[in-house]
């Protein structure tokens, strides 16, 4: 999924209760140069989760809590949700068919539950058919129940408009002929419901697939799953007034400025085994970068000792905040799931030696240094982060030994070759403009000639999503959806996936023996097996066709204020709201 500044390494597609699954669980001041540590993970088949959710050890309720971050979301439309950050906070006012408990007690389980759901799911068939039955208790912020109904409206508008920027895979499972010619479009009169869902009561939906689907309770876990009631559909302007499910609710949103929650009276705690709803009210506060919100946390005065920041400690600072003893003790660091790229646009990039010489241009060791440093980042050379399963450590473009690149080999791949002035993309942010210099100014010591584009961040992957874009270079970070390859490589290596509009490809790479050959991994019910050949075809891309240049391996470095408790970095490499509280 895509990254803010973009994940979730959750269980294995099995069906067993207790798998492995790499996570990165720390409540700060942790040490750096880590790798991401493997925890236990359950899937809860028998709807053993405990409602309400157990109270958090020494929460306290009542006052604010605010989470600042630079600018809007890029979406709230549950169905168009998909980076980290709305994808971490919409579940104050967001549920889902199923969902995660995550705990920041080292040694306790990763636990994928039923949400809105009773449990993770029920099949008879290997995962063919699923069945799923909502709990008791379970309204909208207007006191009206949700009922599978709902749900299956939600989902099914999920394959319009409204549903473009979210994530693909329940909607390529339902329907072959999804973003095809005659492929189900989104809910009409004859066709309220997309292919393969089924309502046979308010409490009942069914899912039903022509192969097995495994990886169903995780897909589910997806805001795709978020009810919307049919009569408060508002299309465009659901994105801004949008219904609740979840234990908060809208009181004031003013887009690009901030959005305040306050508590929803008709969510029940006893329907719910995820979240709860200590606080008065939440305030994001979308007028801060990287370094106002470092600041403000740093000072935590005021309302701001009871914050969180949603970026990494901005390069500049991260030298004071670490000679800062106290500070480092509310500074959460450590590897998370995300991989940083630069996006190779194949559709306009055409020439392989181009895409391999920019490779050996890049000069990793100044990128790193621009970010944050080596303590905060790790080199990157694979498209698959090491969490993914089958992952393997290779670098077929390896740079000198001082990390700067190897622009002699760049040189000569370009040697009698007419290279097209290229444009770089970007997000606007402080940060950005300066690591986007950095960046351009290693890759023209090879002779490229670049400009640089920055786009608004809350229009960035929009933007760049669209088929078509006039971008040769885009940046973008992205961590598996699921613990398996389909969830990296099957999304972003995947030409056969891509559409008009909200593709996660972002280097429109079209490869027909690997769109094949990802199609025979995801057919495959060995997913061990399979896993060890996802690792041997993410060589293969970067070797034969460059796609991107790998960046790093994504690592925290954020702070969070003085007066939070229950709080901790989540698996979207967010601090975890859901159970957090304000100390008295």
């Amino acid at each position: 999924m895509r990254n803010t500044l973009k994940a979730v390494a959750v269980g294995a597609l099995a069906m067993g209760v207790a798998l492995s699954a790499a996570c990165t669980k720390n409540t700060g001041g942790g040490t750096q140069n880590e790798t991401a540590t493997k925890q236990a993970f359950v899937v809860d088949f028998k709807g053993e989760a405990v409602t309400p959710a157990p109270d958090v050890e020494g929460h306290t309720t009542g006052g604010k809590i605010t989470v600042i971050q630079d600018g809007d979301f890029e979406h709230l439309d549950p169905q168009m949700i998909y980076v980290s950050n709305a994808l971490s906070y919409s579940q104050l006012f967001h549920r889902t068919l199923t969902g995660y408990i995550e705990s920041p007690k080292e040694g306790e389980p990763l636990k994928l539950v039923g949400d809105l759901a009773t449990n993770a799911g029920e099949t008879t068939d290997n995962g063919k058919t699923w069945k799923y039955t909502l709990r008791d208790g379970v309204k909208f912020d207007d006191g009206t129940a949700i009922t599978s109904k709902d749900i299956a409206y939600s989902i099914s508008r999920s394959f319009g408009p409204r549903g473009s920027q979210g994530p693909q895979y329940l909607q390529a499972a339902l329907d072959k002929s999804y973003g095809k010619d005659g492929g189900y479009a989104g809910p009409t009169a004859d066709k309220p419901y997309a292919p393969g869902i089924s309502t046979p009561d308010d409490k009942t939906i069914i899912f039903t697939f022509d192969a097995p689907h495994t990886e169903l309770p995780f897909l589910l876990a997806f805001p795709t799953s978020t009810p919307v009631p049919a009569a408060k559909d508002t299309k465009e302007k659901y994105e801004t007034q949008f219904v609740s499910s979840g234990p908060y609710k809208t009181k004031e949103y003013v887009p690009g400025t901030k959005l305040v929650l306050e508590k929803n009276p008709n969510w029940d705690p006893k329907s719910d085994p995820i979240r709860h709803q200590y606080v008065d009210q939440f305030v994001i506060d979308m007028t801060g970068d990287a370094k106002a919100q470092t600041d403000r946390l740093t000072a935590a005065a005021g309302d701001d000792a009871a914050s969180v920041m949603i970026d990494n400690v901005p390069p500049e600072l991260i030298p004071s905040v670490k000679g800062n003893a106290e500070l480092m003790k509310r500074v959460a660091t450590g590897p998370n799931q995300y991989v940083y790229y630069i996006n190779i646009n194949t559709t306009r990039v055409t020439d392989v030696d181009v895409r391999r010489a920019l490779n050996y241009a890049f000069d990793r060791d100044a990128y790193l240094k621009a970010v944050g440093g080596y303590d905060i980042a790790d080199p990157a050379s694979t498209i698959m982060s090491p969490v993914v399963p089958g992952y393997k450590k290779f670098d077929v473009y390896p740079s000198l030994p001082d990390n700067h690149g190897d622009v002699e080999k760049a040189k000569k791949l370009l040697e009698g070759k007419t290279v097209p002035k290229l444009t770089f993309c970007t997000s606007n942010t402080t940060v950005n403009q300066t690591v986007a210099a950095v960046i351009t100014e290693g890759l023209k010591r090879a002779g490229f000639d670049i400009t640089t584009k920055f786009i608004e961040r809350a229009n960035y992957y929009t933007t760049i999503g669209v088929k078509g874009v006039d971008c040769d270079l885009m940046t973008s970070a992205w961590g598996q959806d699921w613990s398996d390859g389909e969830s990296t490589l099957g999304v972003l290596m995947d030409g056969s996936k891509i559409v008009p509009e909200g593709n996660n490809n972002y280097s429109y790479f079209n490869e027909p023996t690997i769109v094949a050959k990802l199609k025979e991994l995801r057919e495959m019910t060995d997913r061990g097996a399979a896993a060890e050949q996802y690792g041997a075809l993410d060589e293969q891309i970067m070797k034969d066709y460059a796609p991107v240049i790998p960046l790093r391996y994504g690592r925290n470095f954020s702070i969070y204020g003085p007066k939070i408790g229950g709080t901790f970095v989540n698996q979207f490499s967010q601090f975890d709201v859901l159970g957090a509280y304000v100390k008295s």
